[in-house]
């Protein structure tokens, strides 16, 4: 972002116990509004131990956008 990019292609976000999870609500919108067009396509690790991935599209599949 401050280097003037706006593409996500990946999301790893790590929880308070240290496990990989679900980005929050404010952090879901915030990538929707960086790419309205593209944000569904965007992989997310649920569970790094089991190699679980969804798409962003997948957990929000009707933004208010």
């Amino acid at each position: 972002i401050t280097n003037g990019e706006q593409e996500i292609k990946k999301v790893l976000a790590i929880m308070p116990d240290g496990k990989t999870g679900a980005p929050c609500g404010a952090c879901r919108e915030f990538m929707v509004q960086l790419m309205p067009e593209g944000y569904k396509k965007i992989e997310i690790m649920l569970d790094y131990s089991e190699g679980k991935v969804v798409t962003l599209g997948e957990l929000t599949p009707a933004w208010w956008i």
